[in-house]
């Protein structure tokens, strides 16, 4: 095979030296002249059999490395994209991959990946500065990294940030609307949930929600519209309301703050007291109470009066040091938003609102409430001012 491979590289020198009238060797000038061809062509050879080994190897992804190192050792934590795509991410700050089952790398230089919502196939990921797309499938790449801020494919369409503005792409990477909407950088996602998706006006100041086209569906008015499970959160002029996705109302604009759980929602009013709501509107319980709980007041009676130094019996304890006796206040302590409390007579009856950071009992009916973390009123077990 090498003799082969020599014969014909000796032919082809021959040609080469014959064409440009080097084929004597009796001149040193035609001698260098052939030295210079037939090193000049070895060379090439040398340089398109080296480019055909690189182009192999990197399409078997292979490295020196790869012989004593496995992409699923320690360094890398595996998060399975589909069947076929695996996200390996580094442990040690450094960039991971993206790969499929057989180990090819197909991503590369990738700090995160967010997968799209169902029925959407982009893979929204960032190498480290800027963000782009590729596809759920096999793992092509569809946008390249270019957005400084971007959001994963929903309903065939992901927000991107270009000069400072949202703008919508379609899963081709081209501009879906032609329109830009206002960008403040406050932490909301602008993804499309039924159809509609709240963002801001050019001006960045008030939301509204928008449909596939980019037109306005609700005008941009509100302070904030935010989307929680299968409902959007409304907030105006310190009023908040609820709205389904297909934007029909189950709380109407309100002065308390809501919070939407699974299965209700919590009312928090500015007397800081709580009502309930199902997810269908309907009063549950207008005074929510969290927890109730028994307060114990000093009673000022020392436990051992008789105990000496001298007593076997009894454990010792300076005069100021000596334990006394606890006994239970009249009233219970309630809490109804969280860190505020009022008072509860025995049989449940509310006799203060959540007004207080804390509450002490000082006797069985007298209460020391904070209404400062610094700062108190004496109260007794009517919930009136003791002065």
């Amino acid at each position: 095979m090498m003799k082969k491979i020599k014969s014909v590289f000796t032919t082809v020198v021959d040609w080469v030296a014959t064409l440009f009238g080097m084929k004597n060797d009796s001149t040193k000038y035609s001698r260098m002249l052939r030295r210079i061809v037939g090193t000049g062509f070895a060379l090439a050879v040398i340089f398109w059999t080296l480019r055909a080994a690189v182009e192999l190897l990197d399409e078997l992804d292979w490295s020196p490395s790869s012989l004593f190192s496995s992409d699923d050792d320690e360094y890398y934590v595996q998060d399975r994209l589909t069947d076929d795509l695996v996200f390996y991410g580094s442990m040690y700050n450094d960039l991971g991959y993206v790969a499929n089952a057989k180990g090819k790398k197909l991503v590369k230089d990738v700090e995160w990946v967010v997968g799209p919502k169902e029925g959407d196939s982009l893979v929204c990921y960032s190498d480290g500065q800027q963000r782009g797309y590729f596809h759920l499938r096999d793992g092509h790449l569809v946008v390249k990294p270019q957005y400084s801020h971007a959001w994963i494919f929903s309903e065939g369409l992901a927000a991107v940030v270009i000069e400072g503005k949202i703008m919508f792409i379609d899963d081709q990477g081209q501009p879906a609307m032609g329109k830009r909407f206002g960008y403040v950088g406050d932490g909301k996602d602008f993804v499309f949930r039924n159809g509609l998706c709240a963002v801001y006006d050019s001006n960045g100041q008030h939301m509204g929600l928008i449909d596939h086209q980019g037109d306005w569906v609700i005008e941009p008015r509100y302070e904030s519209i935010l989307p929680i499970d299968t409902f959007w959160h409304v907030r105006l002029d310190n009023q908040e309301a609820v709205l389904t996705f297909h934007l029909d109302t189950v709380i109407p604009l309100t002065p308390a703050s809501l919070e939407i759980d699974d299965t209700v929602i919590y009312a928090i009013n500015s007397d800081h007291t709580k009502s309930t709501f199902g997810i269908d509107g309907r009063l549950k319980c207008k005074n929510e109470i969290d927890e109730a709980e028994l307060m114990q007041y000093d009673t000022r009676e020392v436990l051992y009066p008789n105990a000496t130094d001298d007593d076997d019996d009894y454990v010792t304890y300076d005069s100021d040091e000596r334990p006394t006796r606890k006994a239970v206040a009249t009233c219970l302590r309630y809490e109804a938003e969280l860190g505020w409390y009022g008072l509860m007579s025995p049989d449940g009856h509310v006799v203060t609102p959540p007004s207080y950071v804390r509450i002490e009992a000082v006797d069985k009916d007298l209460y020391l409430c904070f209404t400062h973390y610094n700062r108190g009123i004496l109260l007794n077990s009517r919930g009136q001012r003791v002065e």
